[in-house]
């Protein structure tokens, strides 16, 4: 189990043939060296896929870059997507991809899309080439090394839009239509570990009610084991233990869902509908360590009557 984590979370590891981690290098976990060492990806190698050439040169997309510190040669596989594969794709030992996020990528590349990993992760800005203190390039674009994920609110409302398109009322109940559409994200949405969720929220609110009605939708892929019991925890999920895709209802590159709900209302009540996206990732399945981001919301009035 070690070896597995290790094996993306402080890649050095392995190639040290240290699974004790003690020495800083691998402390470091994914560091500057690693990175700019690879220069191949075989991911049919599922205990160690990446093809390193360690040593006094360094590897980069930049054409023509220089350092004081150390050699660089010019990479284009950096600009490839398989540059990032060997960490976001990962098939366990029974033959279930839990981790899909590059074929998933491959497919909406099949489809006609023409973004890659780094052009939305890792976007283009005006910066110096290297540490100005080593070496001063003014005036360059470099890739902005924060690389944001499913945990960034900006990448989250980038990757889904939502709108309510359609409120009907009668007496007691009111129908509602939300769009919900996956119109950024070159993978399916969430991506990454299956104890990712995207929840649609709907809520009926209005002064004259103590309770709030609420109902939702849940998009994930949910993994089960041999019982056919759903995984709820990572370190479940990364071992022996998924045999099975149970459901996956994920939205994927370009796909729009319609999601219909009737909720019950009074028929003299105004109320607020409020449609609310939110993203839910709790490896431990535990409250406390839950990572929860409302990121995208839209509301509109539902009214029976005037109010001065």
């Amino acid at each position: 189990v070690r070896r597995l984590c290790l094996r993306c979370h402080a890649p050095a590891a392995a190639l040290l043939e240290d699974y004790e981690p003690e020495d800083p290098l691998i402390q470091e976990g994914v560091g500057c060296d690693f990175c700019h060492s690879l220069t191949g990806t075989v991911l049919a190698e599922t205990q160690n896929p990446f093809v390193l050439e360690v040593g006094s040169v360094k590897f980069g997309p930049v054409e023509d870059a220089d350092s004081n510190a150390h050699e660089v040669g010019h990479s284009e596989f950096h600009t490839s997507s398989l540059h990032c594969a060997g960490c976001h794709q990962y098939t366990n030992p029974n033959g279930i991809e839990i981790l899909s996020t590059y074929s998933e990528w491959r497919t909406y590349q099949a489809s006609g899309g023409d973004k890659s990993c780094q052009e939305c992760h890792m976007p283009l800005v005006m910066a110096n080439v290297v540490d100005p203190k080593v070496k001063r390039v003014e005036g360059s674009f470099v890739n902005l090394h924060k690389m944001p994920g499913g945990h960034s609110r900006d990448q989250l409302t980038k990757s889904l839009r939502l709108s309510i398109t359609e409120l009907k009322r009668s007496e007691k109940e009111v129908y509602v239509q939300v769009q919900v559409k996956n119109s950024g994200a070159g993978h399916s949405v969430p991506t990454g570990s299956p104890s990712r969720k995207v929840v649609l929220s709907l809520v009926a609110e209005t002064p004259g009610q103590e309770e709030t009605i609420r109902e939702q939708r849940v998009y994930q892929r949910v993994m089960s084991d041999s019982e056919g019991r759903p995984i709820l925890e990572d370190s479940d999920l990364f071992c022996m233990a998924a045999v099975k895709v149970a459901s996956d209802n994920r939205i994927a590159p370009g796909e729009e869902r319609l999601e219909e709900f009737v909720l019950p209302v009074l028929a003299d009540e105004n109320y607020t509908i409020r449609a609310t996206l939110t993203y839910l990732h709790s490896p431990h399945n535990r409250p406390e360590t839950e990572t929860r981001i409302d990121f995208f919301s839209e509301e509109k009035k539902l009214l029976a009557h005037w109010k001065r």
